[in-house]
Protein backbone atom coordinates (compact mmCIF):
# COMPACT_ATOMS: atom_id res chain seq x y z
CA UNK A 1 0.00 0.00 0.00
CA UNK A 2 1.31 3.43 -0.93
CA UNK A 3 1.84 6.24 1.51
CA UNK A 4 -0.74 8.97 0.74
CA UNK A 5 1.73 11.66 1.81
CA UNK A 6 4.63 10.35 -0.30
CA UNK A 7 3.98 12.71 -3.22
CA UNK A 8 3.45 15.70 -0.90
CA UNK A 9 6.66 14.97 1.06
CA UNK A 10 8.71 14.74 -2.17
CA UNK A 11 7.24 18.05 -3.35
CA UNK A 12 7.95 19.64 0.02
CA UNK A 13 11.57 18.39 0.01
CA UNK A 14 12.06 19.68 -3.54
CA UNK A 15 10.62 23.10 -2.59
CA UNK A 16 12.88 23.31 0.51
CA UNK A 17 15.98 22.39 -1.51
CA UNK A 18 15.08 24.96 -4.15
CA UNK A 19 14.53 27.61 -1.47
CA UNK A 20 17.84 26.75 0.23
CA UNK A 21 19.67 26.96 -3.12
CA UNK A 22 18.15 30.39 -3.85
CA UNK A 23 19.06 31.65 -0.38
CA UNK A 24 22.67 30.40 -0.76
CA UNK A 25 22.96 32.14 -4.12
CA UNK A 26 21.55 35.36 -2.68
CA UNK A 27 23.92 35.20 0.31
CA UNK A 28 26.89 34.55 -1.99
CA UNK A 29 25.89 37.52 -4.13
CA UNK A 30 25.50 39.78 -1.07
CA UNK A 31 28.85 38.54 0.31
CA UNK A 32 30.57 39.34 -2.99
CA UNK A 33 29.02 42.84 -3.06
CA UNK A 34 30.22 43.49 0.49
CA UNK A 35 33.72 42.25 -0.35
CA UNK A 36 33.84 44.56 -3.38
CA UNK A 37 32.62 47.52 -1.32
CA UNK A 38 35.24 46.82 1.36
CA UNK A 39 37.99 46.61 -1.29
CA UNK A 40 36.89 49.94 -2.78
CA UNK A 41 36.80 51.59 0.66
CA UNK A 42 40.25 50.17 1.50
CA UNK A 43 41.67 51.50 -1.78
CA UNK A 44 40.17 54.95 -1.12
CA UNK A 45 41.64 54.99 2.41
CA UNK A 46 45.06 54.02 1.08
CA UNK A 47 44.88 56.79 -1.52
CA UNK A 48 43.86 59.33 1.12
CA UNK A 49 46.66 58.17 3.44
CA UNK A 50 49.22 58.39 0.62
CA UNK A 51 48.02 61.92 -0.25
CA UNK A 52 48.22 62.95 3.42
CA UNK A 53 51.73 61.55 3.75
CA UNK A 54 52.78 63.37 0.56
CA UNK A 55 51.40 66.67 1.90
CA UNK A 56 53.08 66.14 5.27
CA UNK A 57 56.39 65.43 3.56
CA UNK A 58 56.06 68.67 1.59
CA UNK A 59 55.25 70.58 4.79
CA UNK A 60 58.24 69.06 6.59
CA UNK A 61 60.52 69.97 3.70
CA UNK A 62 59.13 73.51 3.60
CA UNK A 63 59.40 74.10 7.37
CA UNK A 64 62.74 72.46 8.04
CA UNK A 65 64.19 74.38 11.05
CA UNK A 66 67.81 73.50 10.13
CA UNK A 67 67.43 75.36 6.85
CA UNK A 68 65.90 78.38 8.56
CA UNK A 69 62.60 77.47 6.99
CA UNK A 70 60.37 78.48 9.87
CA UNK A 71 58.11 81.34 8.86
CA UNK A 72 58.45 84.67 10.64
CA UNK A 73 55.08 84.38 12.32
CA UNK A 74 56.04 81.13 14.13
CA UNK A 75 57.71 81.63 17.52
CA UNK A 76 61.17 80.31 18.15
CA UNK A 77 61.20 76.96 19.91
CA UNK A 78 64.59 77.52 21.54
CA UNK A 79 63.67 79.14 24.85
CA UNK A 80 60.58 79.83 26.88
CA UNK A 81 60.22 82.99 28.89
CA UNK A 82 60.11 82.92 32.70
CA UNK A 83 56.82 82.26 34.41
CA UNK A 84 55.24 85.35 35.83
CA UNK A 85 52.55 85.98 38.41
CA UNK A 86 49.28 87.41 37.32
CA UNK A 87 49.13 91.16 37.94
CA UNK A 88 47.41 92.18 41.16
CA UNK A 89 47.11 88.66 42.46
CA UNK A 90 47.81 87.61 45.99
CA UNK A 91 48.96 84.17 46.96
CA UNK A 92 46.19 81.84 48.03
CA UNK A 93 45.86 81.42 51.81
CA UNK A 94 47.39 78.18 53.06
CA UNK A 95 46.48 76.48 56.31
CA UNK A 96 49.54 75.90 58.50
CA UNK A 97 50.71 72.33 58.83
CA UNK A 98 50.04 70.72 62.20
CA UNK A 99 53.11 70.26 64.34
CA UNK A 100 52.48 67.00 66.23
CA UNK A 101 53.99 66.51 69.66
CA UNK A 102 55.75 63.26 70.46
CA UNK A 103 53.79 60.81 72.59
CA UNK A 104 54.96 60.35 76.16
CA UNK A 105 55.79 57.05 77.90
CA UNK A 106 55.03 54.81 74.91
CA UNK A 107 51.39 55.85 74.61
CA UNK A 108 49.60 54.88 71.41
CA UNK A 109 48.32 57.45 68.97
CA UNK A 110 44.56 58.08 69.09
CA UNK A 111 42.58 56.66 66.18
CA UNK A 112 40.35 59.17 64.46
Amino acid sequence: MEDPFDEASREFRRAMEQHARRMREEMDRAREEMRNAMDRARAEMEEARAEFERQMEQARAHFNPRDGGWPDWMPSRKRRGPRRRRPGGEPAPVKPRPNPKPLVDGAEAPIE
